[in-house]
């Protein structure tokens, strides 16, 4: 039989952020614990499959405190609703709004499709790197704009 004090296996995470933030509840309700594999798999991510994660290890007394803790989830309270986001009539003069659809829901980050110009395709022949502008994309239509 083993004692009270002996560490066993708790959970598996397959992101490092996730183990230590169950590390942190863990801490934070007085469980003393800790984590194993974590820089393996923060320097290699391809290898948390093989290696069955990041480990989050506990006191054979603290397994079932530990247990119902991470259990629990804590839900965050509501919060009422914007008036001003439900006007129709007053659209977010910050957010771009797509061309095409008028939606609000756009990202800027790098073109999804084919934008080469002369110069950033002869770069890409060069550095055989594709090298792609930035572009507002739509998530409503899939338009790319500048």
């Amino acid at each position: 039989m083993a004692s009270p004090d002996s560490v066993v296996f708790l959970e598996s995470y397959y992101e490092p952020m996730a183990a230590n933030l169950a590390r942190t509840r863990l801490e934070a309700a007085g469980i003393p614990c800790f984590l194993s594999n974590e820089n393996l798999v923060s320097l290699m991510p391809l290898y948390s499959p093989i290696t069955g994660g990041v480990r989050l290890h506990v006191r054979q007394r603290d397994a079932e405190a530990a247990l119902e803790i991470l259990g629990n989830v804590p839900v965050p309270p509501a919060t009422g609703p914007d008036e001003a986001s439900f006007a129709a009539d007053a659209p977010d003069p910050v957010a771009p709004r797509c061309p095409r659809c008028g939606s609000s829901d756009v990202a800027y980050g790098p073109a999804t499709r084919n934008t080469y110009g002369l110069w950033s395709a002869l770069l890409s022949v060069v550095l055989r790197y594709p090298v792609r502008g930035k572009r507002h994309h739509c998530f409503h239509c899939g338009n790319e704009f500048k």
